[in-house]
């Protein structure tokens, strides 16, 4: 009897938490669902490159390095100014990856289009390299100032020799490129026409140094 009435209270106790198990589960399905969309994303492509003329292909390899960011400018959030010094982004529009780490691929293909290299690369490629490039991406936003807005594109280039470890050549360029809309896919489109402009003088200027 005494057995009995112990395992009772066991029964009870399972049987209330089970209800309570079904009841947690049942108002979790009643819960409101997060409707929010997703954010728009857009990229950095560059459009195409025109072959540039080339006198001699050098027989070099060219180490294109990831480039790197200024503060404010090193995520994937599509910036804009209604006046300096402040910055601000777009809430519910992103580039689909950091712009610096999207024109890596894009200034590998601008150099391979001159050939004017036995290879272009990027890391973490093995092969040893006779020159590399860096770039810093100094400023990449929206410019609201004035109508239309503009894109305003700045960017530093590096030219190393790699046996040496001597800088044979930096330079600055800045392209400013108006936005086709206010928003933040005119910004995308016009950043797209900047690097296409700022690249090609890059390159231009990479060929002379090397």
């Amino acid at each position: 009897m005494i057995d009995g009435m112990k395992g009772w209270p066991i029964l009870k106790s399972g049987r209330w938490g089970w209800a309570l198990w079904v009841a947690l589960a049942l108002a979790g399905c009643t819960l409101p669902q997060d409707q929010t969309p997703p954010p728009q994303a857009y990229l950095l492509e560059g459009g195409a490159f025109p072959p540039a003329s080339v006198r001699r292909p050098s027989g070099k390899t060219l180490l294109v390095t990831v480039p790197k960011a200024a503060p404010g400018f090193d995520s994937n959030r599509i910036a804009y100014t209604k006046g300096p010094p402040k910055l601000d982004y777009y809430n519910n529009h992103v580039w689909s990856d950091t712009p610096a780490r999207m024109l890596l691929p894009i200034l590998v293909r601008a150099f391979e289009s001159t050939g004017a290299f036995k290879a272009v690369i990027s890391p973490p490629a093995p092969a040893l390299a006779n020159l590399r490039v860096d770039v810093d991406v100094i400023r990449l936003q929206q410019e609201f100032m004035m109508q239309p807005s503009r894109v305003r594109l700045t960017a530093r280039i590096k030219v190393v020799d790699m046996k040496s470890g001597h800088v044979l050549a930096t330079q600055v360029f800045e392209a400013v490129e108006s936005a086709p809309s206010e928003d933040a896919g005119g910004a995308a489109r016009a950043a797209n026409a900047a690097v296409q402009k700022v690249l090609g003088q890059m390159v231009s200027f990479t060929l002379r140094a090397r």
